[in-house]
């Protein structure tokens, strides 16, 4: 593979760093005094956050990088895009004022939202922050993205680790958190001023959520599956079994970053080319390099991941392998791109049929695995519910574009990857352990 630094990598770079951040996060919070209640107090703010705010920002910056292209010049683009994500920012604080308490009794268990100050004032700051490093991606600045991402992140791990481990104190970690977004947040503010003209632009706003809204429902419908089995295992579990379903519910981070990284980098590329067999056939051998990689990789850590997780945490977090063995199986749909495709030629509709699809074989597999096999059985229902979305989008590609399968995946590699990698979780699973 080229490791040479360019916006691909560099975004790879950036969402290895976010993870390894929050991985390390949970490592440092097991090995302290907190215990398993005030760890689930901690992922409970944070997946509150995302539940709320996941679907409209991701839109919004895929809308924005395939409205955008790659500007060489001031434009408003930037700054009404900063204003969107306020906007709506702000109002997702405001629902939570308003029926948090309702939503935390009735999904997630609680009398109300643990540390509700907190958890708006990192929505406000976090979420409009977000787009400092597709600034850095559309100005082509791939040595930014990755300067700004170990600092930030760094940040992030000192102002979040240091108080668990000096005062043992969930709230004081969550100050923490709360500033080092507050840092991106400013950091943000600063390149508005660089690099876009602060003005209200309507046609940019209206263009700008036209093209977006359909990604917006998508990544509602089909991004939710990790909220919906946060809420299925809070609604048939207890807290201290919700902080182990979400210590395993973490795709390989190699697999996530490379794969989602390349996906958005690819999106402006159908814009700048005129002819899409060049870039389907970048997909193609890019998506080949990949499966060389991260499919041994995966098979590797399914025969490890048993041993690692007691020692990396500890043994109360042993079942979290399972959990994280099923999300492993979830290589075999990364590495499908047909949505990539959809964005980059700006045929949202058919993603969003495909997320609505999706979330129905999602919720009614997770609930129905729930009661067959416990917390494990909420994964499954997961995966399979992912397996299910690229399979319609690439029968809907092929029949609606004209555009097959083999045009842009080497499909008898991946199927012959996808069957060993089964193979060897059903080994590890069902009977090693």
């Amino acid at each position: 593979m080229n490791f040479r630094l360019g916006n691909i990598s560099s975004l790879q770079f950036f969402q290895l760093l976010r993870f390894s951040t929050f991985l390390l996060i949970g490592v440092v919070f097991t090995k302290t005094g907190l215990g398993k209640a005030e760890i689930g107090q901690y992922e409970t703010v944070l997946f509150v956050a995302g539940a709320v705010s996941f679907f409209w920002l991701n839109g919004l910056i895929q809308g924005l990088l395939a409205v955008s292209g790659k500007p060489d010049k001031k434009t408003a683009q930037f700054f009404n895009a900063f204003l969107l994500l306020s906007g709506l920012s702000v109002l997702a604080i405001v629902f939570l004022f308003l029926f948090g308490k309702t939503l935390s009794q009735s999904l997630l268990k609680h009398s109300g939202l643990p540390f509700q100050g907190y958890l708006s004032a990192y929505l406000f700051f976090s979420v409009p922050a977000s787009l400092v490093e597709y600034i850095y991606l559309l100005k082509n600045k791939a040595k930014n993205i990755v300067m700004y991402g170990t600092i930030s992140f760094l940040l992030m791990l000192l102002f979040v680790s240091i108080p668990a481990i000096i005062w043992e104190s969930v709230e004081y970690s969550l100050a923490g958190l709360v500033a080092s977004a507050f840092f991106r947040y400013i950091w943000a503010l600063v390149l508005l001023k660089k690099y876009s003209i602060l003005k209200f632009s309507f046609p940019f706003m209206k263009e700008h959520f036209r093209l977006s809204w359909p990604l917006i429902l998508s990544a509602l419908l089909s991004g939710s599956a990790q909220y919906i089995d946060g809420f299925i295992v809070t609604a048939y579990f207890d807290e201290a079994a919700f902080a182990v379903f979400r210590y395993g519910a973490r795709e390989f981070p190699l697999v996530l970053l490379l794969t989602n990284a390349f996906s958005t980098a690819m999106i402006p590329r159908f814009s700048e080319k005129e002819e899409t067999g060049e870039v389907l056939q970048e997909i193609k051998n890019y998506s080949k390099k990949l499966m060389h990689w991260l499919f041994p990789l995966s098979i590797l850590l399914l025969g490890t991941t048993h041993l690692l997780f007691p020692l990396v945490f500890n043994a109360g977090f042993s079942q979290s392998a399972t959990i994280f063995n099923i999300y492993l199986l979830l290589i075999i749909s990364r590495l499908l791109f047909p949505q990539t495709i959809l964005i980059g030629l700006r045929q949202t509709t058919i993603i969003a049929w495909a997320s609505f699809f999706e979330i129905i074989v999602n919720v009614s597999l997770s609930l129905w695995f729930a009661r067959l096999w416990g917390l494990p059985g909420i994964a499954f229902g997961t995966f399979a519910a992912y397996i299910f979305e690229k399979i319609f989008l690439s029968v809907m590609l092929a029949g609606k574009m004209n555009i097959p399968v083999r045009k842009y995946l080497n499909i008898s590699l991946h199927l012959s990857y996808s069957v060993l990698l089964v193979i060897v979780f059903y080994f590890v699973e069902y009977i090693i352990y």
